[in-house]
């Protein structure tokens, strides 16, 4: 593996957006971090999503979670977005936080419970669910057993190091829709499910999420097709310099281009299908994932034709499936340039694009 063909991009604007990590996927990579995003303004910082390294990242990227202990100049998390809760996206929460320890509030905001049945492949195969007092947990879920996983760590270094209970700091919003006796945080006012494409990512209008807050940051969010992961969310960024849009893992999607609309940045996950295909063609679950890849991830093209429709001014390639380099940023960059005449980037782990308005 050569890794990427250029440097990460830079800037010093006070407003930018970084990708902390560009690869899809849960395998090991030797050239990319698994994917994650940030948001930073000034000197606070909103991740979006916690792929493998995350925590190695943000701290290279001037970012902690703890105010007292973060590079000169660099920014606190105050906010935490997962898009969804497949593995490569929530991997190095437990990193991120019992790394940095965070001894101020932190929000985190991600998917509902997802309720059941799980669609299985072919539609006839019977497959009981594991956990089945809670099989399908949202992200509140998924943080109170993290902490319970951890307690002795959690435990003995309060006792013995005199740290602070960090459980206290974090707090959980759930987005998603209401079903038998689940109440989502955050409601999303849609009749939906991860029962099939159509019913996974249904028409709607964008909901805000996070209301104006005193750094000028709002957030949207809206439903996109990842199923039979549900809820998988799309995330829209406004800020005093400019817009930023994370489409999460997706197949093409209405929704997202209503999300996306006029953003300075458009965020995307791209696959290439066939190189994945002959990659698992001896594995004996290859019909499941290539049909589940097919329906559920985006190709450069496609990719560029939902920017050209948004009316995006830049589309940033990432979470890259296949994610360890073995595809040039350029023939990215160049599949989805056929679809759209703004500016296309394949990102590079670490780049960083100044947020503006003009």
């Amino acid at each position: 593996m050569v890794g990427p063909t250029r440097l990460p991009l830079r800037s010093d604007a006070d407003e930018r957006l970084i990708l902390l990590g560009t690869a899809g996927a849960s395998s090991p990579k030797a050239t990319r971090a698994g994917y994650s995003n940030a948001i930073v303004i000034g000197d606070v910082a909103y991740i979006i999503d916690c792929g493998e390294g995350v925590h190695r990242q943000a701290w290279r990227s001037g970012i902690s979670m703890h105010p007292d202990r973060r590079p000169r100049g660099g920014s606190t998390v105050r906010s935490i977005f997962f898009t969804h809760l497949h593995s490569d996206h929530v991997i190095d929460f437990a990193n991120l936080l019992f790394g940095f320890w965070p001894t101020t509030r932190v929000d985190v905001f991600g998917p509902g419970e997802a309720g059941l049945p799980i669609t299985p492949y072919p539609a006839d195969r019977v497959v009981p669910p594991l956990f089945p007092a809670a099989p399908t947990p949202g992200t509140r879920g998924l943080t109170e057993k993290l902490f319970e996983a951890f307690a002795y760590n959690i435990n003995v270094r309060i006792a013995d190091e005199g740290r602070s209970d960090l459980t206290a700091n974090v707090f959980v919003h759930e987005l998603g829709v209401a079903h038998d006796a689940y109440r989502p945080d955050i409601d999303l006012g849609v009749e939906a499910s991860g029962a099939s494409m159509t019913t996974a990512a249904p028409p709607m209008e964008p909901v805000e999420i996070h209301p104006l807050d005193d750094n000028g940051v709002r957030v949207t969010a809206i439903l996109v097709q990842h199923a039979p992961v549900f809820p998988a969310l799309a995330y829209r960024f406004d800020t005093p310099s400019g817009s930023a849009v994370f489409s999460g893992d997706t197949g093409p999607c209405d929704n997202l281009v209503r999300l996306a609309q006029g953003a300075d940045y458009l965020v995307h996950e791209v696959i290439d299908v066939d190189f994945i295909a002959n990659l698992v063609k001896k594995m004996p679950n290859r019909d499941n994932i290539i049909k589940h890849l097919t329906e559920s991830h985006t190709s450069p093209e496609d990719a560029g034709r939902i920017a050209r429709l948004a009316g995006v001014k830049t589309l940033v390639l990432s979470h890259l499936v296949p994610g360890d380099s073995e595809i040039p940023e350029s023939t990215w960059e160049a599949r989805a340039s056929a679809e759209f005449d703004g500016e296309v980037v394949c990102g590079v782990d670490l780049d960083q694009f100044a947020l503006s308005n003009s």
